[in-house]
């Protein structure tokens, strides 16, 4: 079996209930860490695994879903970093709130970052070497 991008995007997906686990058993948050809401982020493994399904039973589509879930994925991740900040704003000056934005946080902010935008990327550049063989 050759690896490809898109075979190892699928394998990236079908490790979602993995990652579930890992969340759920030891707080470590990879796949949907802007999601600070356990219903939240159980929602969006889901979501995954429906990914998971499409790429698996329509590997053709697997660029798409792809691009799809990491524009999402990188959506909640910056809005989980910003909401916090723009609600510093809106609170007076006395109550000398301050956002939580510690080490981990940041390495997991980095870390998934770079993975979304990398399967992103890959998806489309598959999108492009599907066109071209398709001309």
């Amino acid at each position: 079996m050759a690896l490809t991008q898109g075979s190892l995007v699928r394998a990236y997906y079908l490790l979602t209930p993995l990652f579930l686990l890992l969340d759920v058993r030891y707080g470590i948050s990879v796949r949907a860490s802007g999601l600070t809401l356990p219903e939240y982020r159980y929602l969006y493994y889901g979501f995954c695994l429906l990914c998971a399904a499409g790429c698996y039973w329509q590997t053709s589509y697997t660029p798409l879903i792809a691009m799809a879930e990491s524009s999402v994925n990188l959506l909640i991740l910056f809005l989980g970093v910003m909401l916090p900040i723009f609600t510093l704003v809106e609170l007076p000056l006395e109550t000398d709130a301050v956002a939580s934005f510690n080490s981990e946080k940041l390495f997991n902010f980095l870390l998934t970052g770079i993975v979304l935008v990398t399967v992103f990327q890959s998806a489309q550049r598959e999108l492009r070497r599907t066109a071209m063989i398709n001309d």
